[in-house]
């Protein structure tokens, strides 16, 4: 398809919407590694999403077959700049979104793909950075970017429902063991410290200080320990020990990745949580290892240095996708 057909070729309502939809998500800094591999497969599985997608990454033509007035709205919404979408309360960004194009249904679809209940319910929530919350008990909560959790912690009770995202538990004198909800089990802490990740299909955890006891949620490990210094991928049906060497899940909340002969598929997997947008790889780096400590305050600074290390070059074709070649 050459170009002058690209731009006359008709978009379907459909496809469009679902443009917008994952333009809004991926400026929105909530998108996690399994958002961007769906997003990845959205863009490769039709050529017209392609074509939408080079549309919206072109403003001026955005919003082709898409009603003037709604259109207007959505590319208004679209044009936000990071600091006002960072500034709307969540109500708020709800309710912008729900005035575009993009109507009940992709609204619907939004809210669980960014996890807008999850934010609505929490407690304690973070977007775009990290953040340390001290907790009644004078313990200590990090949240990773884009996480959220419920609690319910008193004198009586110590729970921790994380429902998105990671977390790392820093333990003060109370000695009453801390209970952590996840949707493939729950953990049972006696630990003064450990990292907890929560993904659709898995978890992680890793014990820092003391152990972990697992039950998991169709009752196939019960009172399963983790002890200080291992690392578990869990899944309802199983658990599996991790190698805690190659990469350090806790590095983050020193505002850092630390990684030791790493795939770079994986890493930048890893990098993704911090990264906005699209990178993509040049096959031949498809087994290419990395190594080293990289300060998250730059993610644009740690492409060029992976792919300097690498012996190749980071190539930006729009704000939102960069390719790391020769």
């Amino acid at each position: 398809m050459n170009n002058t057909c690209a731009q006359k070729t008709p978009l379907p309502e459909q496809v469009v919407q679902q443009a917008i939809a994952w333009r809004i998500c991926l400026e929105s800094g909530n998108a996690q590694s399994a958002d961007m591999a769906e997003y990845r497969r959205w863009r490769l599985a039709d050529p017209m999403h392609e074509l939408a997608w080079q549309r919206i990454e072109n403003m001026e033509a955005a919003f082709a077959g898409v009603s003037k007035k709604n259109g207007r709205i959505a590319h208004m919404t679209l044009k936000k700049t990071d600091h006002d979408i960072q500034s709307m309360n969540r109500r708020q960004a709800l309710k912008r979104i729900a005035g575009t194009t993009l109507g009940l249904a992709s609204v619907s679809w939004l809210a669980d793909k960014q996890g807008a209940w999850q934010y609505l319910n929490a407690d304690h929530a973070t977007t775009n950075q990290r953040q340390l919350f001290t907790l009644v008990d004078n313990s200590q909560l990090w949240l990773n970017h884009n996480s959220t959790v419920e609690l319910n912690f008193n004198a009586h009770n110590r729970y921790i429902h994380l429902t998105r995202g990671e977390m790392q538990f820093i333990g003060s004198a109370n000695t009453q063991p801390v209970q952590v909800a996840l949707q493939h089990g729950t953990l049972l802490c006696d630990s003064k410290q450990f990292f907890v990740r929560n993904e659709a299909d898995h978890a992680l955890v890793q014990v820092m200080q003391g152990s972990v006891k697992l039950a998991q949620a169709n009752g196939l490990f019960t009172n399963q320990a983790i002890k200080a210094g291992e690392l578990y991928k869990i899944t309802v049906n199983s658990m599996q020990q991790l190698d805690n060497h190659i990469f350090d899940y806790s590095s983050w909340t020193a505002g850092l990745l630390s990684v030791r002969t790493m795939p770079i598929n994986s890493f930048l997997a890893e990098l993704s949580r911090y990264h906005r947008g699209f990178v993509k790889i040049a096959p031949r780096l498809n087994d290419y290892l990395v190594s080293g400590v990289f300060q998250l305050n730059d993610t644009h600074l740690i492409l060029k240095t992976v792919a300097r290390s690498a012996r190749a070059s980071v190539h930006y074709r729009t704000r939102w996708w960069a390719e790391i070649r020769s």
